[in-house]
């Protein structure tokens, strides 16, 4: 599945996706604990009913009982205690309308034994004004008279609060246990949508994250892919960000492309056109130089001598910038040969020692027999450049040695003089592409920084490492480090 989406819609995708789970988790958590409540608030309201049930019936004994009491004692108290007893009736009765509303059906029990309750506070009353009169008495207790019709009216009353209160205590009951499995789904709710957010989170972030991890190290692989000159990857579908990048990697790379064959066509060119023909001109300077062509007077043998001097530096320059492209491009081909190391370094030294002899530099040479497999003629355009740097910039009457020796499986070789040194700053730039020590030096010894950036190449390409060291004004030591066996 591929997921075609913007890096900002992915952030927001990451934000709202989990925070609209989140709410809705909250959502339910809300309604549930909304429930536990109303159960708490039920279970207090069914308290309250059953109580007030209670005190109806309570309050209607007692109202009989003190009419019984004032029947007998003609006393006022007892008159009293009734009234005040059926206004209690009376008021219970309302609250319990009040907490009924909600329930139509034990609502209508609770009229039904209202209407009771009404008949019988009027018997009551009516025996009461009896007593009073003085019509009542000891035989209007013990007889069938209204008493006892308050009695069955008592008991029909007390039949429809029994059926309420016993619906409310059977509900009282089952309450708790409705709130406490509320309360476990509050648990498991809340324990699975923390845990589902927290899955939700990290599945989006593995599932995005994937893909754009994916996308990048394409993206990286091409990086490597341009320098080793290999094919890229097919460009990537979609309209993100990163797909954009990559359709710009790869237009890029294409115009690299193009202009390293421009670059190809121009060293080719110089190649053939320039280069050839500095040579057949050389040849004729050199004749003429040497006299094959005629004595030359004094003066046109120095403009000779001077000008073949001049194409000579230009030679090798075009020499220097066609291996620096080649070396660049991976164009230059090694011929691995099986060589000593020794002889290698005493044909150096015999290729510069013209050169040592003009600036007045001893040369010296401090070697172990050591078989090499390397391209020798590369290998000892390294050590001539090291040599040919050295003699430079060394005072004259100072000694350059020359020294190999045998470091593991590898061989190390050294040229050390005793010059002005590399200051630390500059010590890894100058085997960068037209770096020197001072900028002076170009016009005053020649070289265009070229030489140390071919050598580092050519190191570099026998799979090993080069480096300097020195300390300002007390001489320099370039080396290089190739492997024995070549890889």
């Amino acid at each position: 599945m591929r997921l075609d989406f913007k890096i900002a819609q992915i952030g927001l995708i990451l934000v709202c996706v989990p925070l609209a789970f989140e709410l809705i988790f909250i959502g339910i958590y809300n309604y549930l604990v909304q429930q536990a409540d109303a159960e708490i608030k039920y279970q207090s309201s069914v308290k309250d009913i059953v109580y007030t049930a209670s005190s109806i019936n309570t309050f209607a004994t007692q109202m009989a009982a003190n009419v019984g009491g004032y029947s007998l004692t003609h006393s006022e108290s007892f008159l009293n205690k009734f009234l005040e007893n059926d206004a209690k009736c009376i008021q219970a009765f309302d609250q319990l309308d009040q907490q009924l509303q909600d329930d139509p059906e034990h609502l209508a029990m609770a009229k039904e034994g209202r209407k009771y309750g009404m008949l019988g506070s009027r018997l009551l009353h009516d025996l009461c004004d009896s007593i009073s009169r003085g019509a009542g008495g000891r035989d209007m207790i013990a007889g069938p008279g209204k008493l006892v019709r308050v009695k069955r009216i008592i008991e029909d009353l007390t039949k429809s609060l029994r059926t309420i209160i016993k619906d409310y205590l059977v509900a009282a009951e089952e309450s708790p246990k409705r709130e406490a499995q509320i309360r476990k789904y509050l648990e498991v709710v809340l324990v699975f949508g923390v845990s589902f957010n927290i899955l939700l989170a990290i599945f989006l972030a593995i599932l995005f994250g994937k893909t754009i991890t994916s996308k990048i190290k394409t993206i990286m692989e091409n990086t490597v892919r341009v320098p080793k000159g290999l094919p890229l990857n097919q460009p990537m579908e979609g309209s993100d960000e990163l797909v954009q990048l990559d359709h710009i990697f790869h237009s890029m790379v294409d115009e690299l492309n193009d202009s390293r064959k421009m670059q190809q066509y121009l060293i080719a060119m110089v190649s053939h056109d320039l280069r050839s023909p500095l040579t057949s001109l050389q040849g004729m300077l050199t004749l003429l130089s040497v006299g094959a062509l005629g004595e030359l007077p004094e003066k046109a043998q120095a403009k000779v001598e001077l000008a073949e001097a001049d194409l000579t530096r230009l030679i090798k320059l075009t020499n220097d910038l066609l291996d620096t492209e080649r070396l660049a491009s991976g164009k230059l081909d090694l011929k691995i040969l099986s060589a000593s190391m020794e002889e290698l370094i005493d044909s150096a030294l015999d290729s510069v020692r013209s050169f040592a002899d003009q600036h007045k530099i001893k040369l010296k040479a401090e070697t172990v027999p050591i078989e090499v497999e390397m391209d020798p003629s590369r290998i000892l355009q390294v050590l001539c450049n090291f040599l040919t740097n050295a003699i430079k910039y060394a005072p004259e009457g100072s000694l350059v040695i020359a020294r190999c020796e045998k470091d593991g499986d590898f061989v190390r070789a050294s040229i050390i003089d005793q010059g002005r040194g590399v200051p630390k700053d500059k010590q890894q730039v100058i085997f960068e592409k037209f770096q020197q020590v001072e900028e002076a030096d170009a016009q005053v010894l020649g070289g265009k920084g070229l030489g140390l950036a071919i050598c580092k190449s050519i190191v570099e390409q026998h799979g090993g490492t080069l480096g300097v060291i020195s300390e300002n004004g007390k001489g320099s030591t370039f080396w290089f480090r190739i492997p024995i066996a070549h890889q």
